[in-house]
């Protein structure tokens, strides 16, 4: 079973405050991570919204019998 990314995400941010290290440098890596990891997922989030709305646009277009193609024409 794998963990869910927010899971994962919330307990790099525990790890961050928790770890000892003397100059620091340990903290902020897992906490950037966890920063970045959080922006990865809205990213995805965003796209597969996105995604389905073009989708949905596709099957509409295509039932109104309106079709296109990428390919030349002669």
């Amino acid at each position: 079973m794998k963990t869910s990314t927010e899971t994962l995400i919330a307990a790099m941010r525990i790890l961050s405050q928790d770890i000892q290290s003397e100059d620091g440098a340990a903290n902020a890596a897992v906490a950037e991570a966890a920063q970045r990891l959080e922006e990865q997922q809205e990213r995805i989030k965003k796209l597969e919204s996105e995604n389905d709305a073009m989708r949905a646009d596709l099957l509409l277009w295509d039932k109104a019998g309106i079709g296109f193609t990428t390919e030349d024409k002669p």
